[in-house]
């Protein structure tokens, strides 16, 4: 089995590092390969909606313009039996990297892929679960 494992922390050692680590020996224990990126460390750019509706080339060629690290990770992805999205919480949200990633990672799933959009929807509903269980502070 591979696991693959994007992290959205900027301490590969904090607490997220740590459950990341806690993860790739459970795998390993169990004879399944992990393969793990920290998406900081990463060229990631944030999305530029490039038409005027708020999407673009992602909607029409399922491929986006910006050439940066994002087409790699769906490439991982799509080759990999489980992924785990780890983030620290930050004020009841994802990290900026994480967030980053996620949202081109959307519009991808939900046009082009067929396969995925049911991953999307068990994250989104994660997301959706973790916001009723930790109530925004400022809510």
């Amino acid at each position: 089995m591979q696991i693959l494992i994007l992290s959205g922390s900027r301490n590969p050692e904090g607490r997220t590092g740590q459950a990341i680590n806690a993860i790739r020996r459970g795998v390993a224990n169990a004879g399944g390969n992990t393969e793990s990126f920290f998406l900081p460390e990463l060229s990631l750019e944030c999305c530029r909606q490039c038409e005027s509706d708020g999407w673009g080339v992602c909607r029409q060629e399922g491929r986006c313009i910006i050439e940066d690290d994002f087409s790699s990770l769906v490439d991982k992805i799509k080759s990999s039996d489980v992924v785990v999205f780890a983030s620290p919480v930050y004020f009841a949200d994802l990290s900026e990297s994480m967030r980053v990633f996620l949202d081109r990672f959307r519009r991808y799933v939900l046009i082009q892929q067929p396969s995925l959009p049911r991953v999307f929807r068990l994250l989104d509903y994660a997301l959706r679960v973790a916001e009723v269980a930790v109530p925004h502070p400022l809510a």
